[in-house]
């Protein structure tokens, strides 16, 4: 009998060890891939309520009814957390316990008859108090310019710091003092022309405080050249004939200096490198704003980081250039209080083509109204476009969790055509949600009629927006220079920077656009 070596034996003992491992390994995987599986249909299951056979709950097959149709998936509640089954997991789910059920509204009528003469003679100051209040209703006058006897400078003193964001009057103070100097004289200025004909007004007005921070930093005025200033195509060739000058974004927004006479080929220059800026801070932010800032959140305890810092200077540039000037203000009142071009939908009460019942749109805005700008369009350039259905449920858990201080009632803004008659037609996406608020959506629109007159066109742009900062919580997507202009004036020109702002889009889509 043939010996073998011990180093044959061995290796002959791996090999026989190792198959059997594999065999073993099969088989778990197998199993594995077996409970996936299940695990899987069982999700598809609960996603797709038409073609359901599982009940999640027993695990045993459904039993169609005679009807036909299948019976709606239960869930078990202790596979889902409160989220879940409050906005997620609407579809189907009941809670067992008997008190989660729906409360029926009040019966006014009946109730008005057990009360009191002098009762009832409390009620029409009661419901007063659901308007604005006096002094808001003040700060909404000043922001268009109403009864207001001075300039931006006047109404900023008239807002709650609180309400603001840090050092925002500081700010704008210094940023009108750079460019409304005592004297002009001896000044070195930057002239900045048109650089990009094809830009909405949000692009173009950022585009000029991103050349306006870099003025400050080297200590030149801006100036738009008069000849070719930016904004010129947005407005009507004839706007800037009352201002003796070409047109320009200068039109409609109060001039971005007072010393435009005084620039010369001799004491201006036309390009700012980024190299010529300060070293050490943050190259879109002058370095007194910057050290500012920082010594402010020092004393709250807190660090400073650099998109935080250039987040809030952008918005202070923001402000001080998008400040309507008189003309524009009176027009924008002119529209604003004109009914024929506003109208709100109430999406539950539906007419014969499925559109909501419309209403007249006050002046302002009730209380504890929502502004929803949905960016869609050419953005998808840029960045991921949110779906509209994303905006309406960032807006619905948001009044879901705070019933008693809001409703849903939405001033709604968008460029697509489409997105008007979706939400027209949408009475709401989360069912849950109609256990705590009014169960359909109001929303107030602006019918856009566009003008022939472009000037017109622009201001009605702008008017969507001091409507949208009458609003009392925001809805948007960042990643859009027009929800950014909207989230930079609530803090800056109003005092409602505390208000919430829900973003329905993607943090890393904005976090560090410059």
């Amino acid at each position: 009998m043939k010996k073998h070596s011990p180093l044959k034996i061995a290796f002959g003992a791996i090999f026989f060890m190792s198959i059997c491992f594999c065999l073993y390994n099969f088989e778990a995987i197998g199993t594995s891939l077996k409970l996936s599986r299940t695990k899987h249909i069982e999700s598809l299951d609960f996603n797709t309520t038409l073609t359901t056979t599982t009940n999640l709950s027993s695990k045993k097959p459904a039993v169609a009814s005679k009807t036909g149709k299948q019976p709606a998936p239960t869930i078990d509640p202790k596979d889902l957390d409160v989220e879940q089954i409050e906005a997620d997991f609407p579809m189907g789910y009941k809670n067992p316990r008997s008190w989660f059920l729906p409360l029926p509204a009040p019966d006014e009528k009946q109730l008005l008859q057990v009360l009191t003469t002098e009762q009832r003679e409390l009620l029409p100051s009661l419901g007063s108090q659901a308007q604005l209040s006096k002094k808001k209703l003040e700060k909404i006058n000043s922001f268009y310019g109403i009864n207001r006897e001075g300039g931006w400078q006047d109404h900023l003193e008239i807002l709650d710091d609180d309400g603001l964001a840090p050092l925002t009057k500081w700010a704008q103070k210094y940023v009108y003092d750079h460019q409304h100097p005592t004297s002009c004289e001896g000044k070195k200025f930057y002239i900045l022309e048109e650089k990009a004909r094809w830009y909405g007004l949000g692009a173009a007005v950022r585009v000029i405080f991103r050349e306006l921070e870099l003025a400050i930093s080297v200590g030149r005025i801006l100036v738009l050249d008069p000849k070719n200033p930016p904004g010129g195509n947005l407005v009507g060739k004839d706007c800037g004939k009352y201002r003796g000058r070409n047109a320009s974004i200068e039109c409609l927004l109060e001039d971005i200096t007072s010393c435009a006479a005084y620039a010369t080929p001799e004491n201006s220059v036309r390009e700012i490198s980024l190299g010529t800026v300060i070293p050490g801070g943050n190259k879109f932010v002058p370095p007194l704003p910057a050290v500012a800032l920082t010594t402010y959140m020092k004393e709250t305890g807190l660090a400073v980081t650099g998109a935080f810092l250039r987040y809030w200077w952008h918005a202070q540039m923001y402000a001080y250039v998008f400040r309507p000037n008189r003309q524009t203000l009176a027009r924008m009142v002119e529209m604003r209080t004109n009914k024929t071009l506003h109208t709100a939908v109430d999406t539950g009460v539906r007419d014969e083509d499925g559109n909501g019942k419309t209403h007249s749109v006050p002046f302002p805005l009730p209380p504890s109204t929502l502004s929803i700008h949905i960016r869609h369009g050419d953005k998808a350039i840029e960045g991921r476009l949110i779906s509209t259905r994303d905006y309406i449920v960032a807006a619905e858990r948001f009044v879901l969790r705070n019933p008693i201080s809001y409703r849903k009632r939405a001033f709604v803004t968008t460029e697509d055509p489409s997105v008007i008659k979706d939400i027209k037609k949408t009475t709401g996406i989360n069912p849950v949600g109609t256990a705590y608020s009014n169960p359909s959506w109001y929303c107030p629109f602006q019918n856009l009629r566009m003008s022939e007159n472009r000037t017109d066109a622009m201001i009605m742009h702008i008017m969507q927006l001091w409507m949208a900062v009458e609003c009392d919580a925001f809805v948007g997507n960042r990643n859009s220079n027009w929800n950014k202009l909207i989230d930079s004036i609530r803090c800056t020109l109003m005092d409602k920077c505390r208000a919430p702002y829900l973003d329905a889009g993607y943090s890393a889509d904005w976090l560090h656009f410059p």
